[in-house]
């Protein structure tokens, strides 16, 4: 049940993200000018972000969905405290919402290869 929980957060969570960087809002547009990143990639990683909560919600019926959304999510969520840290130079702080998506999808993974 716990996981369904962890699994669910994570979606929405990601699958916001996703929409605020595919409408292109005017904060995020901000934080990706910090990143020193392109704009077009941040319309990709917001695309790759609705997949993957698709592939969470889908992973409550399906593991291996959960496994492959858990995975993905890692990779983003590593390379989102990388832009934090060392491209935009921003304090710890910054990370924490990263840090628990990352922790999060760790769990998820784990829950769902030792449950099948």
């Amino acid at each position: 049940m716990i996981t369904v929980v962890m699994q669910v957060i994570l979606a929405v969570f990601i699958l916001v993200g996703g929409f605020i960087k595919l409408l292109r809002i005017p904060f995020q547009v901000e934080h990706w000018q910090h990143y020193q990143y392109p704009l077009w990639f941040m319309s990709v990683i917001g695309f790759i972000e609705l997949i993957g909560a698709i592939g969470m919600i889908g992973g409550l019926w399906n593991r291996n969905l959960a496994v492959g959304s858990g995975v993905l999510f890692v990779l983003l969520m590593m390379g989102a405290i990388h832009a934090h840290i060392f491209r935009a130079h921003q304090s710890i702080v910054m990370i924490i919402p990263s840090m628990i998506c990352l922790i999060l999808s760790i769990i998820v993974i784990i829950k769902n290869l030792t449950f099948a």
